[in-house]
């Protein structure tokens, strides 16, 4: 089974994760944009052969009107949730005439009880509004669009060229920005996590703060790519940014020098007593292998009697879904990794750990919090019941619907949440997020401490969720909830 995806995540940069969620940019042949593609951290989208993907987008140009069936004909099909006529034509008329300019919105008068095939009203209304506001129709069916599909659920969308460039962006680790991870929600950039040493996790920025303001201009309400361009510059310039505490909803501003990002996937260190730390920052490109190497020489696997493994998953705001399936493939010797589910059962799937012997026979305690989301919950949730494993921390994002992109005729694509993906005991996270066996509460004042490079084995045995993992792996504690509860 083919496992072309990825998370679709905003790197701030801002670069798109589904996450992973499951969040996606499927790897394809050149010369052909097949579809659905991915998109982000998750999340995740199968790539689908070139003749479906002409069959369904295609490169060639069509007019509006096409257009406009072609994506209405993607959201009948494969959204999540079944949705009515009055649902997709009349739904979005109210919101639609709040974004025309006032001197021709004030004479604009909504459908209301549509006697007629709601399809027909629409048509009507686009129409009225193409005469009575001067707008070229083409622009209306896109209007209509964009009112449409984001009242949906926040993560699905048009995409223009320049956002899917975005999506060929942020995989291979290395990318320009100030290095951090956000999600949209209610119009507002909400911080998923900074990535260690990057000019937003110096700035003090933390999982859960808002962004409000880049340079003066409120970004609330504003389109992803005009954030983007807010962001983007040379390396070395510097930005303005303000700033809302996610706790105490204080704002504050500070200034933040762009430089290029490079992410080093994985980090290990031997704490000692027999026990190996491994921390996963993200899933990108190399990710997999990358933590293949650790294990073939960490020394939980090798000579010294090993107690266990501290796997971190704090602040990994996902990425590459594949990754994330490989790296779980790792760990579990056999079983179901996650699964995939929604309205169109062709998108439905399962991913299952391949049958070895040589995955690590070692305690593990997984550490996560409330910036573990998407694909590092895949695979937290893969891990956690496991009688070798405890999950320790905070509640983790709750990032697990899945969000496939479709390429357009007109160069355009569509995102769109297609499936939730599922823990191997069937629980659905998304908007939950997983609950830890071991509750370890990251106060305010326990950042400063948590907010470490990772690599100081010094600074490492002053961190609480180290410690807390440490205590576990070092005596027989159990977990502190039933593993699979009956209710979620």
């Amino acid at each position: 089974m083919p496992r072309y995806y990825r998370s679709i995540w905003l790197l701030f940069l801002l670069t798109l994760c589904l996450p992973a969620a499951a969040d996606t940019v499927g790897r394809q042949p050149s010369g052909h944009r097949a579809g659905p593609l991915l998109l982000s951290d998750f999340t995740v989208a199968q790539r689908v052969d070139a003749q479906q993907g002409a069959t369904r987008g295609g490169s060639s140009h069509g007019s509006a009107p096409q257009f406009f069936e072609d994506t209405i004909r993607l959201v009948k099909e494969n959204y999540v949730e079944e949705l009515s006529d009055d649902e997709i034509f009349l739904g979005p008329l109210a919101r639609l005439t709040l974004t025309l300019p006032p001197p021709c919105a004030d004479g604009i008068v909504l459908p209301g009880d549509c006697d007629r095939n709601p399809r027909d009203c629409l048509m009507a209304f686009v129409q009225g509004v193409a005469v009575r506001c001067r707008i070229p129709k083409d622009q209306v069916f896109r209007m209509v669009l964009n009112a449409l599909l984001p009242g949906l659920d926040p993560n699905s969308g048009l995409l223009d060229a320049g956002m899917l460039k975005e999506l060929s962006i942020g995989t291979s680790g290395k990318f320009g920005g100030v290095g951090m991870v956000v999600t949209t929600k209610d119009g507002d950039y909400v911080v998923i996590s900074p990535f260690e040493g990057s000019p937003a996790f110096k700035a003090g920025i933390q999982a859960g703060d808002t962004i409000v303001e880049i340079d003066g201009q409120q970004l609330h309400g504003l389109p992803l790519l005009e954030v983007l361009r807010k962001v983007r510059g040379p390396a070395g310039s510097v930005m303005s940014v303000a700033v809302r505490d996610g706790r105490s909803g204080a704002i504050r501003r500070v200034r933040i020098r762009r430089q290029v990002i490079h992410i080093p996937p994985v980090r290990y260190l031997n704490l000692g007593s027999g026990i190996g730390y491994l921390r996963i920052v993200n899933f990108q490109q190399d990710t997999a292998d990358e933590v293949r190497k650790v294990l073939s020489r960490m020394s939980v696997r090798g000579k010294e009697n090993p107690k266990g493994l501290i796997l971190d998953l704090r602040d990994n705001p996902g990425g590459l879904f594949d990754e994330a399936i490989d790296v779980a493939d790792q760990f579990l010797p056999s079983g179901t990794i996650t699964s995939i589910r929604g309205r169109n059962r062709q998108l439905n799937r399962e991913f299952a750990a391949s049958p070895k012997t040589n995955s690590p026979r070692v305690p593990i305690v997984v550490l996560i919090n409330k910036g573990t989301a998407s694909a590092s919950e895949i695979l937290a949730g893969a891990l956690q019941g496991r009688p070798d494993v405890r999950v320790v921390g905070e509640k983790s994002f709750g990032k697990a619907s899945v969000q496939a992109v479709y390429p357009l005729r007109n160069g355009s694509a569509l995102r769109l949440t297609t499936a939730h993906y599922y823990t191997p005991d069937g629980r659905d996270i998304e908007g939950k997020g997983l609950e830890p066996d071991i509750m370890e509460e990251v106060t305010a004042e326990g950042m400063g401490k948590q907010r470490v490079d990772l690599l100081k084995l010094a600074e490492l045995e002053d961190d609480k969720g180290v410690k807390k993992a440490m205590e576990c792996l070092l005596s027989s504690q159990s977990p502190g909830r039933v593993t699979f509860p009956t209710l979620f």
